[in-house]
């Protein structure tokens, strides 16, 4: 796989302490956080034309992460295959807050990618 190689390589974390702490924190920020700007706020209900600039908005705003050097932004946000998933991710959320009408599922999955991607693919240090 190459240069995506980080991305994509199984290696559960040993270290469930830190890990434990990520997976509350999580909840907040990035998921409530950001389930709440991009598919309340800007996607809203209805539309698909405001959702497909929020899923765009909330795809951009990774790479922005690392170009203002914010503390929870890595590296790897700037990488296409990233943001592909990034996408994906937010079209899942999207389509679970227009058919479910509360944020609560968006933030469940958001979460969930999140923590799974930090406990079975990277270094929770990696935050």
């Amino acid at each position: 796989m190459g240069r995506y190689e980080n991305l994509f390589k199984f290696s559960p974390t040993d270290e469930w302490q830190a890990f434990a702490i990520v997976a509350v924190a999580a909840i907040l920020v990035p998921s409530l956080f950001e389930e709440v700007v991009f598919r309340v706020w800007m996607g809203g209900k209805q539309g698909w034309l405001r959702a497909t600039a929020a899923i765009s908005a909330f795809v951009l705003w990774h790479p922005f992460q690392v170009w203002l050097n914010l503390p929870l932004a890595q590296p790897l946000f700037l990488e296409p295959v990233f943001l592909v998933i990034t996408g994906m991710l937010g079209l899942a959320c999207t389509i679970a807050y227009r058919i479910s009408g509360s944020v609560w599922p968006p933030v469940f999955i958001h979460w969930i990618t999140v923590i799974a991607w930090k406990g079975l693919t990277v270094p929770v240090t990696g935050l």
